[in-house]
């Protein structure tokens, strides 16, 4: 037997084998050949990666590594090419919307702030509270904040000024844990 064809069916055998394999005596025997021959084919084809071989006292076990499994037949893989495409396109459509709702909300800040009157208020007001937050409405914010313990002066980079002074629940267990964070 010509050693191509001694590769063809030891080929055959192996696979036929399965995970469990075959002692190499046993597929001398079947090939009915030598074993030099069948330990040259099985050389050839651990180096190519298609076998691997365990030694033991009672001899030596050859096992065919099935490949096939690393692969994935041509139609999934063109589904999945497909389906790829789509959601691709999909999240450059989302991205397109993002950008153009981030752009209407610019335009609607701009033109909030152009439209807001200024309430300009001769008296002080008094809020029967122990908190007051205070936001600017431009979206470029508070320049400085300065205090003396009885007085505090904001001030903004644009002229606007929301005062809010609903009370929030601070919890103090929260205050606590970030100056231990700050340690």
């Amino acid at each position: 037997m010509k050693l191509v064809d001694l590769a063809q069916e030891s080929v055959k055998i192996l696979q036929e084998c399965g995970e469990d394999g075959i002692k190499s005596d046993l597929l001398a025997e079947k090939l009915e050949t030598p074993k030099r021959r069948v330990y040259d084919v099985i050389a050839v084809l651990k180096a190519l990666g298609h076998v691997e071989t365990s030694r033991k006292f009672d001899g030596t076990t050859i096992t065919w590594i099935d490949k096939s499994k690393d692969f994935i037949a041509k139609n999934v893989h063109d589904e999945l090419r497909i389906q790829l495409v789509e959601e691709s396109d999909g999240r450059k459509n989302f991205q397109v919307q993002v950008a153009e709702l981030k752009e209407h909300l610019r335009i609607t800040r701009s033109k909030l702030r152009h439209d807001v009157q200024a309430v300009a208020m001769v008296n002080k007001s008094e809020f029967n509270t122990t908190q007051l937050r205070v936001r600017a409405l431009s979206s470029s914010g508070i320049k400085r904040v300065k205090h003396d313990g009885i007085e505090v002066l904001i001030i903004t980079n644009e002229s606007g000024i929301v005062v809010d002074p609903s009370e929030i629940e601070i919890d103090e267990h929260e205050d606590l844990l970030k100056n231990l964070q700050r340690l």
